[in-house]
């Protein structure tokens, strides 16, 4: 019983210790920085700024993303047929297409009803209302169904249309999403590569600056070593310092990502009313803003604990 209680009261020391240890080193290690504010101040800029490049990049590709896949939901094609045809003969190729497993919707789009949407929108009514008559095919839209909205399958798709008889050509209005994918899928893996470099950058700044820091004290150091205190214990406000660099650095980053969000989202809904779409630039959720900020005291703390531990290998007292 007794034993128990004395491994108990053992165990609650040590817990206070380690928390003692570690909260000293936490704000001592904040007060060494407060101490030099300029050097910090100028190096939490250069870890910011560094961090937002790629931040920024990537919240760009990722509404730019969401553009495509709002616009993917609203494929169609248009397939124009023989202008000989009217509505009463398309009508039963308009019903044969329902039917098809691939066909989410139909629309039929007469010939007196296109005539009406091209010349509102056009500009070319006094010229239509020359010719003898109606120029316009019968046009169905055809809206595939969201398992066939796949680049290869619509394809397939519109070449079995493009052989129908009444059907004299078909148009795929979206066809062109096929390039901005192949771009988004460019820009994305180029965003992976920046950032990677980027990272490396952030932690090569911070490995410098606890550099600089381990150079002023390194006859307190060697003081330190020879009193016998620990590679662990020398390390410690030393990593504390980069979880500083890491954490207010990220959090700096952040907000300059949100400010320039926040710069072009009115410019980003003005042009999207032009094209009647409504689009809003989204920032980052919240998880990702917790990886993010994590990622990022990964780097400072991994960068200052390279440096440290390589200065007291070198010491060897």
């Amino acid at each position: 019983m007794r034993a128990g209680k004395d491994a108990g009261g053992r165990l609650r020391g040590r817990a206070r210790t380690f928390l003692r240890l570690h909260g000293h080193a936490l704000f001592s290690s904040l007060g060494d920085l407060w101490r030099a504010p300029l050097m910090t101040c100028m190096t939490l800029m250069v870890i910011a700024v560094t961090l937002a490049l790629p931040l920024t990049f990537y919240l760009t590709l990722a509404n730019l993303q969401r553009l495509s896949g709002g616009l993917e939901e609203s494929w169609k094609v248009s397939l124009y047929l023989d202008p000989k045809l009217d509505e009463k003969q398309a009508a039963p190729l308009l019903a044969r297409l329902r039917k098809q497993p691939a066909v989410a919707a139909v629309h039929l789009i007469g010939k007196e009803a296109g005539l009406m949407d091209f010349r509102r929108h056009s500009g070319f009514g006094e010229v239509l209302e020359a010719l003898p008559e109606n120029p316009l095919p019968v046009v169905i839209e055809v809206t595939p169904h969201p398992r066939w909205e796949n680049p290869q399958r619509l394809a397939e798709l519109v070449a079995a249309w493009e052989k129908i008889p009444q059907v004299d050509f078909v148009q795929w209005n979206m066809r062109w999403l096929q390039r901005l994918k192949g771009w988004l899928q460019l820009a994305e893996r180029g965003v992976a590569g920046l950032g990677a470099l980027l990272s490396l950058t952030v932690l090569l700044v911070v490995g410098n600056t606890i550099r600089l820091e381990l150079e002023n004290r390194h006859e307190e150091i060697e003081v330190m070593k020879l009193l016998g205190a620990t590679h662990r214990f020398i390390r410690r406000p030393f990593i504390y310092s980069g979880f500083w660099y890491g954490s207010t650095g990220g959090l700096m980053a952040l907000i300059l990502a949100w400010l320039l969000s926040a710069v072009m989202r009115a410019p980003a809904k003005s042009l999207a009313a032009l094209y009647g779409a409504a689009f809003d630039i989204e920032f980052l959720s919240l998880p990702e803003v917790l990886a993010f900020a994590g990622f990022s005291v990964v780097l400072g703390v991994s960068g200052a604990w390279l440096v440290v531990t390589r200065h007291l290998w070198r010491l060897r007292i």
